[in-house]
């Protein structure tokens, strides 16, 4: 769903567009100590290595905002130079981090045993896939998990507990049943393959005489099923029976975000009644899918405390973002200028990409970073500041 993704961006962003860089060079600097944290609140200190993670995390939304032709140092964002608007979005994180930390202490929240291994899992896969990276940016793996890991883990059960029932930001269970209502299509499908099984066993798209008669088929059971004469399973039975027990591929009943189903889909579902279905031609594919009554699956929703969870992040997780920046300025957070200044906005660039990471890489990276190998055990030895340098130069 568009909204689940538009939270998880938020939770991934960053790491997910450093995922893509190879181990930079000429970032290195000498360490200083009073160069080495970026923030502080009470006993909680910021290294500075969490600064830069964010500082990449500005870089690749700073990228998002502006045309692909340009460079991000080179152009403007929100009205704002490109390196003010970056330095003062990696501080918003450091206030949000902030916020949302001395919140969810106040609330009394905590992460169970299963939330604890999800915060360890996702940090050692994005490390062990981008550790060189990393470290050649300074971002030691103590940074990372502070400021990444424990971080998104908070933003993301904070969200819930402020916007539902009870939360000082509750959002009216009518508009939550609104948005889902209005805002998701709920359908189930199966798909049937557009080939055959050769003679020596391999595989043989139909000739287009072969691929009508296999939709006048399913169009045939279609408007049977649409009259009440057969039912979903009947198709699929009649389908196997047809196809010497060769079973189509079923997808269980699924929710998706109307903007994020593909036309094909969209032009299909969009006119049927609850209840009806419709062929649709995938090019390599025919998928017979049956629109659903979503006022159900919202009952179901509203009655599993996970899925509300979630759609409340696919509602406000952008919203909520930009309130804990805001929030987090008020709260006193003492920032190391001298520390914040030394880094090179033109190393940074040089690292990432003038015109930054794409989206479609950001994606792709992200998920190829999900399968990757157990982390390293990494050095003892700190690179916070090796994208820092003694004194701060003009870019």
């Amino acid at each position: 769903m568009k909204g689940m993704m538009t939270m998880k961006r938020i939770l991934k962003r960053a790491a997910a567009a450093v995922l893509a860089l190879a181990m930079c060079a000429g970032l290195a600097g000498c360490y200083s100590e009073d160069k080495a944290w970026s923030a502080k609140l009470g006993d909680d200190t910021m290294p500075i290595g969490g600064y830069i993670y964010y500082l990449t995390s500005a870089y690749s939304e700073a990228a998002e905002k502006i045309s692909s032709e340009n460079s991000v140092l080179g152009s403007s964002i929100d009205g704002q130079g490109a390196e003010e608007w970056l330095r003062n979005r990696a501080v918003d994180y450091l206030y949000s981090y902030y916020f949302v930390e001395q919140k969810f202490n106040e609330l009394g929240l905590s992460f169970d045993e299963e939330e604890q291994e999800a915060v360890q899992t996702s940090v050692n896969t994005m490390w062990s896939y981008s550790k060189a990276a990393f470290e050649g940016l300074g971002i030691a793996e103590s940074s990372f998990e502070k400021a990444y890991g424990l971080y998104n883990q908070r933003l993301s059960l904070l969200l819930p507990a402020m916007y539902g029932k009870g939360g000082e930001l509750e959002i009216p269970q009518a508009d939550v049943k609104d948005y889902y209502v209005n805002g998701y299509t709920y359908y189930q499908y199966f798909s049937v393959p557009l080939t055959k099984t050769g003679e020596e066993g391999s595989s043989v798209e139909l000739t287009e005489d072969e691929k009508a008669t296999e939709k006048q088929m399913l169009e045939d059971w279609v408007e049977l099923f649409n009259k009440g004469r057969l039912t979903y399973d009947e198709i699929i039975s009649n389908y196997s029976n047809s196809h010497d027990g060769q079973e189509p591929t079923a997808g269980e009943p699924v929710a998706v975000a109307n903007d994020s189903l593909s036309d094909l889909f969209t032009n299909a579902l969009t006119p049927l009644e609850n209840g009806q279905a419709a062929v649709i031609d995938a090019s390599s594919r025919y998928y017979v899918v049956v629109k659903l009554d979503i006022e159900e699956d919202y009952a179901a929703l509203a009655a599993d405390e996970e899925r509300t969870a979630n759609l409340l992040r696919a509602m406000r997780g952008e919203e909520f973002l930009e309130y804990t920046m805001e929030q987090g300025r008020n709260l006193g957070v003492e920032l190391n200028q001298k520390a914040i200044a030394a880094v090179r906005l033109s190393a940074l660039a040089e690292a990432m990409g003038e015109k930054g990471v794409s989206s479609a890489s950001l994606e792709e990276s992200s998920s190829s970073s999900s399968s990757s190998s157990e982390a390293e055990e990494s050095s003892d030895t700190s690179s916070e500041d090796s994208a820092s340098e003694e004194s701060s130069e003009e870019e």
